[in-house]
């Protein structure tokens, strides 16, 4: 851990975190940022830094998403430190925006895939998806958002979703309040989330989920209608992409009746 701190603080340059620029100063040149620099960055007493990195006093939780923050971790880097320093993966990602962007090579490893697939954000919203996914929906368009379409869309409801009161209205509506309880203020969830307080259907769903601790439908196999391919079932594989904390890549593997 401490070689990583030094790396990191070694790496950038005091201008380029909104420090004065040493210019041409007389004396050794230093590399990177000081140690006292660090402590001024993350608002700490002078000289608590370079205990850190020492390993004289053990880091907090809280300080080392600071010093991520501030040294420029990228979230791979975060992780391992986290890791590596708790033992366990961090509550919530290093940017608070993570999982809402997806790297374009996705779509080309959609479009190789004869399944249904598509790579939905953080907040559910379809950022990239293949022509067999597309075929699947009466209307011939994929929705904007995958789990509003899922909880309050009538073509969800009345035809793709078979039996949606009983095999997947209760298992989404979990799913749906465990992505709103980690990222609250996300304003697409939000939005979502006050759709279902004014849609009956929605809103029993809501009301009966509290207790159901499900969170993912990664093997689940529910029935489905395909709009070309008629009633069947439907095999979820759920996957993340690691550069994107909260995004999802489904696959959907579909067997007609």
């Amino acid at each position: 851990m401490q070689q990583i701190l030094r790396a990191r603080r070694y790496a950038l340059d005091p201008d380029s975190v909104g420090l004065p620029s040493r210019g041409s100063r007389p004396g050794p040149r230093v590399q990177g940022l000081t140690q006292n620099e660090v402590d001024q960055l993350t608002n700490a007493s002078s000289g608590y830094y370079s205990k850190v990195e020492a390993g004289r006093i053990p880091l907090t939780a809280d300080y080392l998403l600071t010093l991520a923050r501030v040294l420029g971790f990228s979230e791979d880097e975060y992780n391992y430190s986290y890791m590596q320093t708790f033992g366990a993966k961090p509550g919530l990602p290093l940017n608070p925006d993570a999982g809402r962007s997806i790297p374009p090579v996705w779509q080309r490893a959609l479009d190789a895939q004869a399944e249904m697939a598509y790579v939905s954000d953080r907040a559910y919203n379809l950022r990239m998806h293949n022509s067999a996914f597309t075929a699947m929906f009466p209307s011939g368009h994929p929705p904007a958002n995958t789990m509003e379409w899922m909880l309050l869309s009538d073509e969800a409801r009345d035809f793709c979703l078979e039996n949606w009161e009983t095999d997947w209205g209760p298992y989404v509506m979990p799913q749906f309040r465990t992505a709103l309880a980690l990222h609250p203020d996300d304003p697409d969830l939000q939005r979502i989330n006050e759709r279902i307080l004014h849609d009956k259907r929605a809103l029993r769903l809501h009301e009966k989920a509290s207790s159901l601790p499900y969170t993912h439908p990664d093997g689940d196999e529910r029935p489905l209608r395909h709009a070309r391919k008629g009633l069947g079932r439907a095999t979820m594989i759920v996957s993340q992409p690691f550069s994107s904390p909260g995004s999802r890549l489904m696959i959907v593997l579909f067997d007609p009746a």
